[in-house]
């Protein structure tokens, strides 16, 4: 683990065989501040967010969405089932102190309890990590936390999505949260249907509200 701008990040995401220099300033684009491409995409979609208390991270990572939502939410539920991301984003969240407000959760988001396995692509950063069948790590339905309050959703799950959708059918049909997702059909498609999370939501009664993102792969959802 090493720490990168704002963020510790693990050391996968800092190979030796990469050049130092030229890794830390991709990790910073990555995970930097508001000129970071994937933050952007957060960005865009809270400006479309009417306003709430609560929010939920699926897919933590290391924490730059978390960060982001830190300024917006009073509580966040961050979930990242990578056991060396995880710690990263715990060491993070006890450097900005905000312990009290986030409660970090290392399960992956499924539609049922299982145990999952993950795996990355060769050479690639954290964030490229997906389930890839049974293992150890253990996954979870967002149903069963029983929320009594949620107001916005983020999801990036490599392809997982829809399932993590199905596991919140009755949190997101009684508190209507806001949903963001990251929906790209060849990961999704190796889990199912690919546009599942989108006919998903609409059977619940949300509706687009926009597509957000350089490159268009962030879908907001909304019931209100």
């Amino acid at each position: 683990m090493k720490k990168v701008g704002e963020f510790w990040v693990p050391d996968v995401d800092l190979r030796r065989w990469a050049k130092w220099g030229k890794m830390r300033r991709k990790t910073l684009e990555y995970y930097g501040e508001r000129g970071g491409a994937k933050t952007e995409d957060l960005f865009e979609a809270l400006s479309l967010f009417e306003g709430g208390r609560v929010a939920l991270d699926g897919g933590a990572n290391v924490g730059a969405y978390t960060k982001i939502m830190l300024d917006r939410f009073e509580t966040i539920y961050a979930f990242e089932p990578a056991p060396d991301t995880f710690e990263a984003l715990k060491r993070n969240i006890q450097e900005w102190e905000a312990g009290d407000r986030v409660h970090v959760y290392q399960v992956a988001l499924s539609d049922r309890e299982e145990k999952v396995r993950m795996k990355g692509k060769p050479g690639h950063r954290s964030v490229t990590r997906r389930i890839v069948g049974q293992g150890d790590i253990p996954a979870m339905p967002i149903d069963a936390l029983e929320l009594a309050e949620l107001d916005f959703v983020k999801l990036d799950l490599e392809g997982y999505e829809a399932r993590a959708l199905h596991g919140a059918s009755e949190t997101l049909s009684r508190l209507k949260p806001y949903v963001l997702f990251e929906d790209k059909e060849h990961k999704a498609g190796l889990y199912g249907d690919p546009q599942g999370a989108h006919e998903f939501l609409k059977s619940l009664g949300a509706r687009l509200i926009a597509c957000v993102g350089k490159n268009q792969f962030d879908w907001l959802y909304g019931f209100r």
